[in-house]
């Protein structure tokens, strides 16, 4: 057993449409028990004194300190650790974009000073689906939707996801839905922002998508599109979170060693921002509902079409 050394551990992603920043700060671990019965102790896992703040800076200067409080969050998931307490760190405030934050973690009972840096993304500019334009075409099959959009600076890592609205209507009640389609994943070549992206997506994959992800409904049951039925959904990493998921993302193996990635000083882990942006509310055209209610794909699942009173209101 190689001589203990105490390594902080840090994860922090921070997300500048959230009114809270949350940090997770924990300690690596040894000894002669087992790993396993060590990792259900408050003392192994836990530091009691840390203090963390995070900092902003611009133009080499610091601009604003916003200490995080220890907190006693909702029980971690049964696992390998202590599920209770679950210790956390927190701050209320509303993060600038394009900015740089830092963190600055002291621990009196073993002198360690910890830190780390990293940017916050913030909003970038969608092209398409154009905002001005209420109505999306997805009747015809082999035609696509076009998804552009130009990165952000201090960005690396965009997820693309469309939410589908629909209703539930029997003579009892009316209930709403949505499913969620994972669309792709997409790098940008380099992170200073102004780099255009497009994704095209066949028509004819929503159907396949929805006819997969939906049961044929109960019977009395009919189903409905929304009349704001689509919405696009953009999760945006910075670079560090890009790099992290490069690394880690994937199963490369278990006899495949993998690198170790951290931006931490004086510990390991994680500190990077992320975002969301979405385009709400587009509608489907008539010729579109028709197709879910009699295609091919979906005509089974319990779709009416588009001479439903509720188009019509």
């Amino acid at each position: 057993m190689a001589p203990y050394k105490d390594i902080p551990v840090v994860y922090c992603v921070l997300n500048p449409k959230e009114e809270t920043q949350y940090l997770r700060l924990e300690k690596s671990f040894l000894g002669k028990a087992s790993a396993y019965e060590m990792a259900r102790h408050e003392d192994s896992i836990y530091y009691p004194d840390a203090t963390v703040m995070l900092e902003r800076w611009s133009d080499g200067e610091l601009r604003q300190q916003l200490p995080m409080e220890r907190i006693v969050a909702t029980d971690r998931d049964t696992g390998i650790f202590l599920e209770s307490p679950n210790y956390l760190y927190k701050v209320d405030s509303k993060l600038v974009g394009n900015s740089e934050y830092r963190l600055a973690i002291t621990i009196p009972s073993t002198g360690a000073e910890i830190s780390a840096r990293t940017r916050v993304v913030s909003e970038f500019r969608v092209i398409r689906p154009e905002t001005f334009k209420k109505n999306l075409a997805f009747s015809s099959y082999d035609n696509v939707q076009t998804v552009e959009w130009v990165s952000a600076p201090y960005t690396r890592i965009y997820h693309l996801a469309i939410r589908f609205h629909y209703l539930e209507v029997s003579k009892q009640d009316t209930t709403h839905k949505t499913a969620d389609w994972d669309i792709a994943h997409y790098i940008t070549n380099y992170g200073n922002g102004g780099q255009t992206i497009m994704a095209e997506i066949l028509h004819r994959n929503f159907y396949k998508w929805l006819s997969n992800q939906l049961d044929k409904p109960a019977s009395g049951i009919i189903r409905l599109a929304e009349h704001e039925a689509i919405d696009f959904i953009f999760t945006v990493g910075g670079e560090e979170l890009y790099t992290y998921m490069q690394i880690y993302g994937e199963d490369s193996g278990i006899l495949k060693e993998k690198p170790v990635f951290t931006n931490i000083v004086n510990g390991i882990g994680l500190f990077s921002s992320r975002f969301r942006q979405e385009i709400n509310g587009k509608s489907l055209t008539d010729h579109s509902i028709d197709s879910l209610a009699h295609g091919i794909y979906t005509r089974n699942l319990g779709f009416d079409d588009s001479k439903n009173e509720y188009y019509h209101f």
